[in-house]
């Protein structure tokens, strides 16, 4: 009797054991979003490289069949207007005895460019991509050398193509929410070989330039050569964040670089605000500007040192398989570090704040935890994120899928970017947000 009981609690384990195996597997095959991904790019081929028709397309569909899969705006196939781009540029694909890799890439970058999800793109990945010796930025409508001794010279053609018409193809060919968010990204890649060539300038031998004097509107061209990049650190900065207390002006500054969630940042955050306690600190300023993003439990851990109990986080949907798990807002719980800070708090933001350092300035926002001083960050407080790694196999293109959509802890605002208590362009934030503390600071913009 005894064996026969042995026996049948066996075989129950073996069912439960089996069950389970079932369970994860399906799980790992069809409902985990990460299935299939990679935790590093590989070298993409050449942008002269020459696929068969069937090649591209083939990496096409592997694109298309991903976003299928993973992607919230998805879950039903692609959205019409997708649908009907994907049909053209998979003929065109499948007519084309040969398909360079640069011309797969811009027809993967204009069908992803649809969806309006500045999250999901597609690109190349070069270990040793050459650059113009020039470096660029709008100022209002028009686009201007930075950084050399033309930089007082408008720039008005690149390789006999002008800017508007370039630009014109970029925001044809690029994913993105927010028209800022083109604008930097326009003018910090197109000093980029590969995206020179992705916009049609012919990058073989020298490439004229044609500038503009704006103070005399005298006309020059010159002839630029790509190059290797030689970084010599002078406009890094080392570590992912670091502050500085103006004591005088009893402000303390906390310059975010990237979203880093990690022991360091904790660590240096509490001694930040230990800081900012044992020398009377009444203002905390949170620099985001030109932050790309990362993670965003960053602005959580921040949090926590503010006096409030609970916040409101945002509302989640988040796609597994063929289903979309929804999340609401809740208040969250605070759990409080010492030592609270009671005082002012204002975050500085620009076009290129990004991603994570976005909801970190809208959670302090949303919810009325201090002010928000200088530009509209790069993309939407409402939109997809929380972004899977893919790669095709043929043209090794990379590319990237959101799964998640998150909406803003304040729902009333669900359409709008995250506007500015005080706009501001960039550069001046710092020294607005130091006038509306009231107090004259050593501190300088760009000094820190």
């Amino acid at each position: 009797m005894k064996r026969k009981w042995i026996k049948h609690i066996l075989i129950l384990l073996c069912v439960l054991a089996l069950g389970g195996i079932s369970l994860f597997g399906v799980r790992q095959f069809w409902f985990n979003p990460y299935r299939g991904t990679v935790s590093a790019f590989r070298p993409s081929e050449r942008l002269d490289t020459i696929l068969s028709g069937p090649q591209a397309v083939a990496d096409l569909d592997y694109i298309v069949a991903r976003l299928k899969e993973r992607h919230p705006a998805c879950i039903h196939g692609l959205p019409d207007k997708m649908q009907t781009e994907y049909k053209k540029e998979r003929q065109r694909l499948t007519a084309s005895p040969g398909v360079s890799v640069l011309s797969l890439w811009q027809s993967a970058a204009r069908l992803l460019a649809i969806l309006g999800d500045a999250h999901t793109s597609v690109g190349v990945e070069y270990l040793d991509g050459k650059h113009l010796p020039l470096s660029f930025r709008w100022e209002q409508d028009t686009l201007y050398c930075l950084g050399s001794q033309y930089s007082s010279y408008a720039v008005v053609q690149i390789g006999g193509i002008a800017v508007a018409d370039l630009y014109q193809k970029f925001l044809e060919q690029f994913s993105f929410e927010l028209e800022a968010w083109a604008r930097h990204s326009f003018a910090s890649r197109l000093t980029r070989g590969e995206y020179l060539s992705f916009l049609g300038v012919d990058t073989e031998g020298e490439i004229s330039i044609v500038l503009a004097d704006t103070k005399n509107s005298d006309h020059i061209t010159i002839g630029f050569s790509l190059h290797e990049r030689i970084e010599d650190g002078a406009d890094k900065t080392e570590g992912d964040f670091e502050y500085v207390l103006d004591l005088a002006a009893g402000v303390g500054i906390f310059s975010l670089y990237h979203c880093v969630y990690n022991e360091e940042y904790k660590e240096g955050l509490l001694d930040f605000f230990m800081q900012v306690q044992d020398n009377d600190i009444l203002s905390v300023i949170v620099d985001l500007r030109g932050n790309p993003g990362g993670d965003s439990r960053v602005a959580n851990e921040f949090v926590r040192y503010l006096p409030v109990d609970s916040y409101l986080t945002m509302t989640t949907e988040v796609r597994e398989g063929p289903i979309i798990w929804k999340n609401k807002s809740r208040q969250q719980e605070n759990p409080r570090l010492e030592p609270a800070f009671t005082g002012d708090v204002y975050v500085l933001t620009s076009s290129d704040t990004f991603s994570a350092a976005m909801d970190f300035a809208v959670l302090i926002s949303d919810n009325g935890l201090g002010k928000v001083i200088g530009e509209s960050p790069g993309n939407m407080p409402s939109s997809y994120g929380d972004v899977l790694y893919f790669q095709t196999p043929n043209a090794g293109l990379a590319f990237t899928v959101s799964y998640k959509y998150f909406l803003r802890p304040d729902v009333s605002k669900r359409d709008l970017p995250l506007i500015p208590d005080i706009e501001v362009p960039a550069e001046d934030a710092l020294t607005e947000a130091l006038r509306l503390i009231g107090m004259t600071s050593d501190i300088q913009a760009g000094e820190i």
